[in-house]
């Protein structure tokens, strides 16, 4: 199971190393990964003493039954008197709250509220934290991994001229939740030109004698996600199709040769994007080469050529290079990855 009172712990350390001691946690998926805590509603007040779960009467029950190391508080009034009872009694300066997940109305309604308490936004310090997962998180990433695997094989033999984008993204999401599983995301099931578009939706489109198909899926299971994007080839290989299908192959093995703990983040996307460049199709090539994954799709790290920090072991991510031609069509390989202390495990294999 999950060590809350260890992720506590080192959130606690990560704030007093910046400007606010305490922090609002209004983000579901944070409330989550802190407390256990998967109901809707409700959020966190981290202070340097104590640790505050706030909900309403709704799921006060269930909070006091599940959600360990906090004292639960049931809001009957508002939520900001609450919070401003709080910063009073335990004499808290500085509130730090995360500027994403807060709207501009309710920060300027909280200062109300807290007194000569200074509100101060810090962005991304759950987020960090979360990059890297832990034993539990890893083995829950990769069941949901192996679900996705088997329901794509199943459905593999689903994919015929006739059949259409709609269709076969509908099968697979049916699948996932015969598994005790739910789409991560729309499943994006993509035929001939429409696999130009990086986030195609699923149409009426018929696959053709001789199309590739890209198929974009993941499932959450267990409270974490799986995402890995295949090209599924129906009939004869067009010429064009299997040079840009080999560059970006190729692209992948030159990024995931860069991954290794201690690495610069940066270097891993800037390995496949310029093996693309060098081919002539850097311009077909817009996104990051990939993403963070656990209790959201798309979380830290982002590996871009813009990102900061250095790889450790622990992170989980996707490695996606592609190419998307107008017109035409496009490629795109995704496989997710574990940065291990030699090197990288890659997950979807």
């Amino acid at each position: 199971m999950f060590d809350y009172g260890k992720r506590l712990k080192n959130l606690k350390r990560s704030l007093k190393k910046g400007p606010a001691g305490s922090l609002l946690v209004t983000n579901e998926r944070n409330v989550t990964y802190l407390s256990g805590f998967t109901g809707n509603d409700s959020l966190l007040f981290i202070t340097p003493d104590s640790q505050f779960f706030l909900t309403d009467s709704r799921y006060t029950q269930e909070a006091k039954e599940t959600v360990k190391g906090f004292t639960v508080i049931e809001v009957t009034s508002s939520t900001y008197d609450t919070i401003g009872t709080i910063v009073r009694r335990n004499r808290i300066n500085r509130v730090g709250f995360d500027p994403v997940s807060l709207p501009y109305g309710v920060v300027k309604n909280l200062e109300k509220h807290v007194g000569g308490s200074r509100l101060i936004p810090v962005k991304n310090v759950i987020e960090r934290l979360r990059a890297v997962k832990d034993a539990e998180e890893i083995t829950r990433i990769e069941k949901a991994i192996r679900t996705s695997a088997g329901v794509l094989k199943n459905i593999v033999r689903e994919i015929r001229p006739g059949v259409t984008e709609e269709y076969i993204s509908g099968r697979i999401e049916c699948e996932f939740i015969k598994n005790r599983a739910r789409a991560g995301f729309q499943t994006i099931v993509a035929c001939g030109k429409n696999s130009a578009k990086p986030h195609a939706h699923p149409t009426t489109n018929k696959i053709a004698r001789n199309d590739a198909v890209m198929i974009d899926m993941g499932c959450r299971l267990d409270m974490y996600n799986s995402d890995m994007t295949r090209m599924v080839l129906i009939g004869e290989v067009k010429a064009k199709f299997r040079e840009i299908y080999t560059i970006v192959k190729t692209a992948q093995e030159k990024a995931l040769e860069k991954i290794k703990s201690g690495r610069r983040i940066s270097e891993v996307d800037s390995a496949g994007r310029q093996y693309i460049a060098e081919k002539g199709y850097g311009r077909f090539f817009g996104h990051s080469i990939g993403h963070g994954i656990g209790l959201d799709v798309h979380e830290e790290p982002s590996i871009s050529g813009r990102s900061v920090g250095t790889l450790l072991p622990g992170m989980v991510f996707t490695v996606e290079p592609a190419i998307y031609i107008p017109g035409f069509g496009g490629v795109r390989i995704e496989d997710m990855v574990l940065v291990t202390k030699t090197g990288c495990k890659i997950l979807t294999r």
